[in-house]
């Protein structure tokens, strides 16, 4: 998965702080392989989540209920400047 967060002005450390928050609770979660979070170079407001989960359904279902999401919702709101952009991928290779 691929989702992109673009935070409110003046607010990108706000933005990483709650961001770092979630994660540390996604990564407890069932199906949950690997996150890496990314900062655009150019504009420290744009985060790009690379996110890989054994499971597709549970992502869009369970994940998506999770308390610690609806919570992260709520309280991004203070943040972030709307939802996030999600996409999903397939793996097509692996090159390492």
């Amino acid at each position: 998965m691929i989702v992109k967060y673009k935070s409110q002005p003046n607010k990108s450390v706000d933005a990483i702080t709650g961001l770092k928050k979630l994660i540390e609770e996604v990564k407890k979660e069932d199906h949950f392989v690997n996150l890496k979070l990314h900062v655009d170079q150019k504009d420290n407001s744009n985060f790009l989540l690379y996110e890989e989960w054994d499971d597709e359904l549970y992502y869009k279902n369970q994940h998506m209920k999770t308390n610690h999401l609806q919570e992260f919702i709520i309280e991004s709101q203070t943040f972030l400047a709307g939802p996030p952009e999600i996409t999903f991928w397939k793996v097509n290779g692996d090159y390492n």
